[in-house]
């Protein structure tokens, strides 16, 4: 998709020669559990409300995380901005973010974020290719309090939606789910 290729004629019109034209980045895939939405602005939206917002910083390379965190009973607990914690959610949650010169499965550019009275991990997405990110932890709440959880199988909010296993052309949209 990035890459077509497209015919160029070279003097001889009978004789099409194959030139590879770059186009620009576009945005970025996000794998949600087994969900794949492609072409998104790195926007999570969940319930109706933008609650993860991912970025990708090229020097050095790393996974930028924005999220809010809520309680079961739909109150804002913690908050995160590119990776740093807000004041009143330091003493809550922990970050730990990891950088690399590429993506790749040795080297690969992470964000993890721990509650630090479970130790649990609440939060992990990956850099696994360029522009593309999975999420492959989450156990935390939405806005309207209900459970998201997130495995390499599948994405649940509640008790009520599950997904796993689609695709989705956000086309430079927020990848939306419930």
């Amino acid at each position: 998709m990035n890459n077509p290729l497209q015919t160029k004629t070279t003097g001889i019109t009978d004789s099409p020669e194959l030139i590879d034209l770059e186009k620009p980045e576009q945005g970025l895939e996000l794998q949600v559990g087994s969900n794949v939405f492609r072409n998104t602005n790195g926007v999570l939206t969940l319930q109706g409300k933008e609650q993860v917002v991912l970025e990708m910083q090229s020097e050095p390379l790393a996974l930028l995380l924005t999220m809010d965190f809520y309680d079961d009973q739909g109150t804002r607990v913690g908050h995160i901005r590119r990776n740093a914690l807000s004041a009143h959610s330091a003493g809550r949650f922990t970050v730990q973010a990891k950088t690399g010169r590429e993506a790749t499965q040795d080297d690969s550019p992470s964000v993890t974020v721990a509650d630090r009275a479970s130790g649990h991990t609440v939060f992990e997405a990956c850099l696994i290719q360029r522009r593309k990110v999975r999420i492959t932890v989450g156990h935390f709440y939405s806005h309207q309090g209900e459970l998201v959880t997130i495995s390499p199988h599948y994405c649940r909010i509640g008790t009520g939606l599950t997904l796993f296993g689609d695709v989705t052309e956000s086309r430079g949209d927020a990848a939306s789910i419930g």
